[in-house]
């Protein structure tokens, strides 16, 4: 190994060292909360109620409005709020 490699810490994943070395990585399933409405036509963009799919701002997920409604009318309940 070299000079850069040592300063970078580049090679073997079982020279991983330090706290996080041993923790899993566990990713957490998204809530789906930033829901954005997409238009197939320019005319129709602004109305909500027009939007030919919904993408999930954090995630990339695509849903159709029905789903995006159905995310929407349980969020709460999803996320934990009261």
């Amino acid at each position: 190994m070299g000079f850069l490699d040592k300063v970078f810490r580049r090679g073997e994943a079982s020279e991983a060292t330090g706290i996080h070395a041993e923790a899993a990585l566990e990713q957490e399933e998204c809530p789906h909360v930033t829901l954005v409405p997409k238009w197939d036509e320019p005319d129709d963009i602004g109305h909500e109620s027009k939007a030919s799919r919904f993408d999930c701002g954090t995630c990339g997920a695509t849903f159709t409005p029905a789903e995006a409604h159905e995310l929407r009318e349980t969020e709460a309940e999803r996320i934990g709020a009261v």
